[in-house]
């Protein structure tokens, strides 16, 4: 069975984020808009040999990446 990819809203620090998901060559990929009109942000998950981390596609949002990666996961946790 083929899923969609999702299309959903979160907050954080009072800003809210619309959050799109995309698969591009078989990596999920999730898209970020913010409400306070920063530049958008792309980030993945990613594993390595200190575990599963959460990186920002260019490099260098590195702790925005992480941030808003764990409130992906317990979206999803909770859907």
């Amino acid at each position: 069975m083929i899923f969609e990819n999702e299309y959903f809203s979160l907050e954080l620090d009072g800003v809210k984020m619309n959050i799109q998901e995309h698969t591009v060559h078989y990596m999920q990929v999730f898209r970020i808009n913010f409400s306070d009109n920063r530049a958008p942000l792309n980030i993945t998950r990613i594993s390595s040999k200190m575990g599963k981390t959460w990186v920002s596609v260019p490099q260098g949002r590195q702790k925005e990446a992480e941030q808003i990666g764990s409130l992906i996961v317990e979206y999803f946790k909770t859907k």
